[in-house]
């Protein structure tokens, strides 16, 4: 009997030694290497599971497709935003530390911008066709070459449109700024026989200029809702160039003139 015992339970530790590894779900804690106990969701007990590969988490799959321009909008929105915060924190918190903290960051933008706007200068200076200031000078020296060529391309332009065209002056007689408006309707007739037509809105007549007209339905035609207007006409095609509103000195309807008959948009 006291041989049989042992050989007993020992046959008892292999019979229920397969139901207690059926069991037993709560692994050791010191085992962090999942696929030691499961492959693919079916447990084994194989030491040799493949864990799937994972992307670094710092080169994202959508990261490694952006362009360089999708790159750098980042990179400065994250300068201006680090810019800002500083800022922010400087002013709710003016300590030293934080004001300290965000002048140091705001010289760096300003070094960067001084870098920028030399690059910036350095090539205009050698791509011709960058250069804005070819058809709009900044230079006073060639501010008032340009002027001078273009005053004399204005008058040669009056004096031709004169012959054809003229500026229907649309008027009332309680408007004080038509009358204010006279004197250089009167000057562009000298200066370019250019001939001026008042039409009157309310049958009211108007001193100095031509014998008024009575509105006839053109107003209406045109849109005329306030007065002083006044609108360029071809006597011959009937073309007509609305020129504006309201008190215009005497460069504005030379300008206007030139520009709306002699360009187009983007010539100037």
């Amino acid at each position: 009997m006291r041989l049989l015992q042992p050989i007993l339970f020992v046959m008892l530790a292999v019979l229920l030694l397969p139901v207690v590894f059926a069991q037993e779900k709560d692994y050791p804690s010191g085992i962090d290497y999942q696929s030691v106990w499961a492959c693919h969701g079916q447990e084994k007990f194989n030491w040799y599971c493949e864990e799937e590969i994972k992307p670094p988490k710092d080169e994202a799959p959508d990261a490694v497709n952006k362009t360089k321009e999708e790159k750098a909008v980042e990179e400065l929105d994250k300068i201006r935003k680090d810019l800002d915060a500083k800022r922010a924190l400087s002013v709710v918190h003016p300590t030293p530390e934080n004001i300290k903290s965000y002048m140091a960051a705001q010289k760096v933008e300003i070094e960067r911008a001084a870098y920028y706007a030399d690059v910036w200068r350095r090539v205009l200076w050698q791509n011709a066709e960058l250069n804005f200031e070819l058809k709009n000078p900044m230079n006073n020296s060639a501010i008032k070459v340009a002027t001078r060529e273009r005053d004399a391309k204005q008058t040669d332009t009056m004096t031709e449109l004169a012959k054809e065209w003229g500026i229907f002056f649309f008027f009332r007689g309680d408007c004080p700024y038509c009358k204010h408006m006279v004197p250089t309707l009167q000057w562009i007739t000298r200066q370019y026989d250019m001939t001026i037509l008042p039409i009157s809105l309310d049958g009211a007549t108007i001193e100095g200029l031509p014998p008024t007209v009575k509105d006839n339905g053109l107003s209406a035609k045109l849109g005329v809702e306030a007065v002083p207007l006044f609108v360029l006409g071809n006597v011959k095609t009937h073309k007509m160039v609305i020129l504006g509103s309201g008190v215009l000195a005497l460069q504005d309807f030379v300008d206007r003139i030139y520009v709306l008959t002699q360009t187009k948009p983007g010539d100037l």
